[in-house]
């Protein structure tokens, strides 16, 4: 075994590159072909014919209607980005700090645990939280905060912070993969140059992670612009983006404006991955300038106390919508409600003794197990090409395999 990874690892990276680039463009690229082959079809009276026109493409660039989903979905995608980053970054610092070994292995297993767990449920999850009658707002009524509930599902509010829930370890990861790596001697010099605290975090660490940070940004906004389920379940049909544009036209047969809805969510994420790498590729090249003012002391302690709240906040956020699934399904009632009405394993005995659903799982098992040794394989050699190679055009290759991620798994099924 060692014997072949060392044999791969010795070949050039073109010969590394092959296998993902093969899937990628065996698969994915195929489909987006038939895509725009599908984009010049003709919809007309309900039917879809392959008469040649360029009908979808009038109909998506002249109606102000889809200007305005464009505008929604970016705007959406990049809130998301933003409040991920904010709460990503401290987070990713606090467990920089952390000392001991199990507070930092429990950490990791809970960031990591919502990805381990089926994207319905954790929306699902988020209902049982947010909804009229849902944990927080039945809190806030018994404490008097408020006397009428607060609408929190069915808005853009309610759909960032299922996203943020749902992206922010891409955030965390990222992040504190480079924060992990940052030489600490950078920080011991910037301090025997009088630089306190806070300097030193703005003046070295900052800079130096900036590249974490971008990698971050560029994943989770490759992910929010393309989400669907959240949206849709979380949105109430408010909250109009591109992907919820395309699973109705795929829905009503139309599936010349589907493909040219779904060729211009993947146009926009290739652009801004472009714009990250070029953003990224920048800052490679920044190093801490000047001299540090002469120290002052800083409030040292209550920065760490501060970051143990954060983390410890972000931790519970992170697991309050699983841990309240937990006790739902445990409820007698066939309702949602809080506190459950009794306690019953009856969910569990229908479930588990339902036929269809252990075909699924068995199912579900074999395509994940086979998914990840094929995807597992490819990944490896084309990161290890893409970051130990001489590659050119690293970035455009980068964003050819980023980019199966950005178009709805409905389009790529139909064009499939």
């Amino acid at each position: 075994m060692a014997t072949a990874l060392a044999y791969i690892t010795r070949r050039p990276a073109a010969f590394q590159l092959l296998p993902g680039f093969a899937l990628t463009a065996g698969i994915f690229a195929a489909a987006m072909l038939q895509l725009f082959a599908y984009s010049a079809y003709t919809f007309r009276g309900g039917q879809l014919t392959e008469e040649v026109s360029f009908l979808a493409w009038q109909k998506f660039f002249t109606d102000p209607f889809y200007w305005g989903v464009v505008a929604k979905t970016l705007q959406l995608a990049l809130g998301v980005t933003a409040v991920a980053l904010l709460v990503g970054y401290p987070t990713a610092y606090a467990l920089t700090k952390l000392r001991s070994p199990k507070l930092l292995v429990a950490a990791y297993v809970v960031i990591f645990s919502p990805l381990l767990v089926s994207l319905v449920v954790r929306v699902y999850g988020w209902l049982l939280l947010l909804s009229d009658n849902g944990v927080i707002n039945q809190a806030l009524r018994a404490v008097g905060l408020i006397s009428e509930p607060i609408r929190l599902i069915y808005n853009e509010a309610g759909v960032v912070i299922a996203l943020v829930h749902i992206l922010l370890p891409f955030m965390i990861f990222p992040i504190l993969s480079v924060l992990l790596q940052f030489d600490h001697a950078l920080r011991e010099a910037a301090n025997d140059l009088g630089a306190n605290r806070i300097q030193t975090f703005l003046r070295v660490v900052l800079p130096m992670s900036l590249p974490g940070v971008v990698a971050g940004c560029q994943i989770v906004f490759t992910l929010a612009i393309s989400a669907f389920v959240t949206p849709e379940l979380l949105g109430g049909g408010k909250v109009q983006v591109l992907s919820r544009a395309i699973w109705f036209n795929v829905v009503d047969v139309n599936w010349p404006l589907a493909a040219v809805e779904a060729i211009v969510l993947l146009a926009l994420a290739l652009s801004a991955l472009a714009l990250f790498d070029l953003a990224a590729r920048s800052l490679r090249a920044m190093r801490p300038t000047g001299a540090p003012r002469p120290r002052r002391d800083s409030p040292g302690g209550w920065i760490d106390g501060a970051l143990r709240i954060v983390l410890f906040a972000v931790l519970a956020f992170i697991l309050s919508p699983l841990v309240f699934v937990v006790i739902n399904s445990f409820n007698g009632s066939a309702f949602n409600s809080f506190p459950p009405e009794g306690f019953s394993l009856q969910w569990y005995r229908f479930v588990l003794g339902y036929g269809p659903f252990r075909d699924g799982m068995v199912n579900s098992l074999v395509i994940a197990t086979a998914s990840m040794l094929v995807a597992v394989t490819a990944g490896m050699l084309a990161a290890l090409a893409l970051v130990r190679g001489k590659v050119r055009a690293r970035g455009i290759l980068s964003a050819f395999f980023l980019s199966p991620l950005v178009v709805p798994r409905v389009a790529i099924g139909i064009a499939v």
